[in-house]
């Protein structure tokens, strides 16, 4: 198993005011491939609407939120970090999921903190169920 030092940034903390505090903090920053899908998502979703609402500027700027992700993980220090999931792992969040009533991917990304021996920032209380996947769970 690969462990890895550091903390985990889901996907809450990317697209909330709080996220300044992720430059106080002192360890490695990661995002897992679910964090990004669930940004991108969650952008175009957001984007999609202000378009059904003929809201064509607030539109543009979700578009520019996705168009900057890519510089804002660099401006912040934040890596991909590789999930490595196996057939086992997904056994494992699919338990979580069935078990604890916990979101697909915090399923998936807790099976990753576990794997990888990280902590994890979030704005969400669901991780308090999750809690034992984690190194560490801080809640903002």
């Amino acid at each position: 198993m690969e462990e890895a030092e550091g903390v985990l940034v889901d996907t809450n903390v990317l697209v909330s005011k709080k996220l300044r505090v992720l430059l106080t903090l002192q360890e490695p920053l990661y995002v897992t491939p679910v964090v990004l899908l669930e940004y991108l998502n969650w952008a175009m979703e957001s984007r999609n609407m202000r378009l059904a609402e003929g809201d064509t500027k607030r539109a543009k700027g979700y578009e520019r939120l996705v168009e900057l992700l890519p510089s804002l993980l660099r401006e912040l220090g934040i890596e991909v970090v590789d999930q490595d999931l196996e057939t086992g792992d997904l056994e494992e969040a699919v338990s979580l999921v069935l078990q604890r009533d916990v979101d697909p991917g915090d399923a998936l990304n807790a099976v990753t903190t576990k794997k990888k021996n990280l902590k994890v920032i979030t704005r969400d209380k669901d991780w308090q169920r999750l809690k034992d996947y984690a190194k560490e769970v801080i809640l903002l």
